[in-house]
């Protein structure tokens, strides 16, 4: 079944995009060389926000000293926590790449965003990075008043490897008795290792992420395929008692089909879910162009979600 066209827009940016080292065509050649994805492990120039203030905390981690970037709204009241797993094909990224989600996040879903540096495949495979997601999340809940937050409102979100990483830490603190989460965002999540979708299958030539990218990050990760709940959420045995969840998937995107299995899984296991499947978007359309006007809605969209579900 082939693909619908992109979004005109979306289209235009593509066509003439200067995103510096990140390649809109061919990260599949970058994840194959290490001292090509290794460009994409820089820290960028970071947007502001003078209604958000910024700071790092490092705390004890699983593999030693774990950073946390937090976003915290200018405000003396409790707030709730947003825990941002970032994205990035599982070994490159980092807070500062997708700090204007998290500032926006921060101020319009009035949370503090607490935004992971996990480490990265190849050099740490999982379960490194979601060990580290739940690291955070424990610390997030034992120094809610330290940070000006309600340990009892806490929501987890990310998109592509950070979705996975969100859905792996709702499932591991549901199975552990752990930090109450409230709310789960999923941005075209990655939640299947099988690589068997028909989404991925045809996805040879898309642009941002095709199916040889997908593979090899996959590869990168869990060493190929792995059926491991933590490392595929999308093969749990059980999907009860999760916390209600917003699931947006990309049309033309390797993703989309996993994705919505996944919405239709936790629907079928009785959690509350909303899925948005937007039309003609592609794997990171919102990071890579926020400023297109399918990318507004759609970020409106996930603050909205988080902002309704934390603030009841």
């Amino acid at each position: 079944m082939p693909y619908p066209a992109v979004d005109p827009e979306i289209q235009h940016l593509l066509d003439t995009a200067d995103t510096g080292v990140f390649p809109v065509y061919g990260l599949d050649d970058v994840l194959a060389d290490p001292q090509r994805y290794a460009l994409l492990r820089d820290l960028p120039d970071t947007p502001t926000d003078e209604r958000v203030k910024v700071e790092d905390r490092y705390i004890p981690g699983p593999g030693g000293q774990l950073r946390l970037r937090l976003y915290r709204p200018v405000t003396d009241e409790i707030l709730p926590v947003i825990l941002y797993l970032h994205g990035g094909a599982y070994t490159y990224g980092s807070p500062e790449a997708e700090e204007g989600r998290s500032l926006q996040y921060a101020a319009e879903a009035e949370a503090v965003v607490v935004s992971v540096d996990y480490r990265l495949a190849p050099e740490h495979p999982f379960p490194a990075a979601t060990d580290d997601a739940y690291a955070a999340l424990e610390w997030a809940a034992e120094h809610a008043a330290e940070i000006g937050a309600d340990p009892q409102r806490i929501a987890v979100a990310g998109g592509s490897a950070g979705g996975n990483l969100a859905a792996a830490t709702a499932l591991r603190a549901r199975d552990l008795g752990g930090p109450h989460i409230t709310f789960q965002s999923l941005t075209y999540p990655g939640v299947d290792t099988t690589a068997t979708s028909q989404s991925l299958r045809t996805a040879d030539n898309l642009p941002v992420l095709n199916r040889r990218a997908l593979l090899l990050a996959l590869q990168h990760y869990t060493g190929g395929q792995n059926l491991h709940p933590y490392a595929s959420p999308l093969h749990a045995d059980d999907l009860s008692n999760l916390p209600p969840t917003f699931i947006t998937v990309a049309e033309i995107d390797p993703l989309r089909d996993e994705g919505r299995a996944y919405a239709d899984r936790l629907t079928a296991a009785g959690t509350t879910t909303e899925l948005i499947q937007l039309p003609g978007a592609v794997h990171g359309f919102d990071l890579l162009f926020p400023q297109a006007a399918i990318s507004q809605r759609n970020l409106k969209d996930q603050v909205r979600a988080l902002r309704d579900a934390l603030h009841q």
